[in-house]
């Protein structure tokens, strides 16, 4: 017959079972008599206080030492617990002796994340007692263990919360494009949570592109929103005219407290449909003329744009101290699609005694939006012409003073001529 060997881990397991049922209520052992919670009805993003009522029982034949204190320090009890609260106080400390039928209430204080689902949310009280300040070991034999008695409790969680929202309304003009400065969106913010939240800070977060037009737009306030209540508020945006066409989200951080006085941070997104738009410019620049010269100017404008161009004109801007005379001011050049060229002839004189030297006269590009696209928008585009008076041409007195010349000479010699033959008949 085979002897029987009991394996340690069996020896241990054996060992402990024995000990937890030697501390068993009648040993002494600490009880949890109840727990209660602050608030009662607990959500996702709240800060709540715990309450434990720790209890201790006779201890066998009423021998108890009173040098030993007891510890209770609050654990997460479960993997939700560990991923999705903080415990901000957990009492790891000794609360002193307690005496056989005593009741101690402990208080803990514990942080649930704001995107904690729902669930039942697992704790642990971890009771030691102490002697000069080490946990009291317990003697089995030949070995000796630090005693620790665990009390497990739960509180439900509604993954609800606290919570805003926002939902865009409407936005004016209903198609935002590159370069406009003025851009309205109605947004609604609606609290969707279950308890009501107060002193409600809503800031854009501007991007390269899109940013707030006025600095009012910067900042905006909601006294309260009650649970499933909305407010409305207005923001103002400017887009820059290099933007890109597309969905762009401008973040809008939001920051609220409940009634209990717990702050919350949350990050409501606007989104932002921009289309294009048409982008005319001069593809030559430069010109070259003599003062006194009437000069056509043969523009070549290129829409490089998003969208076709309407209703194309280009129109000669020139200031008073310029030396020119606009013989033609303006120019209709008609539709140019996207990545298309048109072309418009303007004339216009320079003065005979204007500098040589480069001038830059503006010209004004001005064009209606794609109607197809339901662009209604009219778009103005100032670029500018470099034209080099190099020499000057001939004054026309001179060939008058010429001519004048030969004139007189002419008579003279026809005076002298005739003299001459009357001359010769006397």
């Amino acid at each position: 017959m085979k002897p029987t060997t009991t394996p340690t881990k069996l020896k241990f397991a054996v060992t402990l079972s024995a000990l937890l049922f030697a501390f068993a209520p009648a040993s002494g052992a600490p009880q949890l008599q109840g727990t209660s919670f602050d608030p009662s009805f607990i959500s996702a993003g709240d800060r709540v206080n715990i309450s434990a009522n720790i209890r201790a029982v006779d201890y066998p034949d009423k021998n108890w030492d009173s040098e030993k204190n007891l510890k209770a320090t609050l654990k997460p009890g479960n993997r939700l617990t560990r991923e999705y609260v903080t415990i901000e106080e957990n009492r790891d400390q000794s609360i002193g002796f307690l005496y056989p039928q005593g009741i101690w209430n402990q208080r803990y204080q514990v942080k649930i994340d704001s995107g904690a689902p729902t669930g039942s949310y697992g704790f642990e009280i971890h009771m030691q007692y102490l002697e000069d300040g080490q946990p009291v070991e317990i003697q089995t034999g030949e070995d000796s263990y630090n005693f620790t008695v665990i009390r497990k409790f739960s509180i439900p969680v509604d993954n609800e919360g606290v919570g805003i929202s926002g939902n865009v309304r409407e936005t004016s003009p209903p198609t935002p494009r590159p370069g406009d400065d003025h851009v309205q969106v109605s947004m609604s913010f609606t609290n969707t949570g279950n308890k009501p939240v107060e002193e409600v800070e809503i800031r854009p977060n501007s991007l390269e592109s899109v940013k707030p037009a006025f600095s009012e737009d910067e900042k905006f306030f909601i006294d309260r929103l009650n649970t499933g209540k909305s407010a409305e508020k207005t923001i103002s945006l400017e887009i820059d005219e290099d933007t890109d066409p597309g969905l762009k989200t401008v973040d809008l951080e939001t920051e609220f407290e409940d009634i209990s006085g717990n702050t919350y941070t949350e990050t409501v997104e606007l989104p932002l449909r921009i289309e294009g738009r048409p982008d005319l410019e001069l593809v030559e620049k430069e010109r070259k003329m003599r003062a006194g010269q009437t000069q056509t100017l043969d523009l070549k404008v290129r829409n490089q744009g998003e969208q076709d161009a309407e209703s194309v004109t280009a129109r000669l801007l020139a200031e008073r101290t310029q030396p020119f005379k606009l013989e033609d001011r303006s120019g209709y050049i008609g539709e140019i699609e996207s990545g298309e060229e048109g072309s418009a002839a303007l004339r216009l004189t320079a003065d005979r005694s204007a500098s040589l030297k480069e001038h830059n006269i503006k010209i004004q590009l001005r064009a209606n939006g794609d109607s197809e696209e339901g662009d209604e928008s009219v778009y103005t585009y100032t670029d500018q012409v470099d034209i080099d008076l190099t020499s000057r041409t001939q004054s026309p007195l001179i060939y008058l003073g010429i001519l004048l010349a030969v004139l007189v000479a002419g008579f003279g010699a026809f005076r002298y001529v005739r003299r001459y033959d009357n001359g010769d008949t006397e």
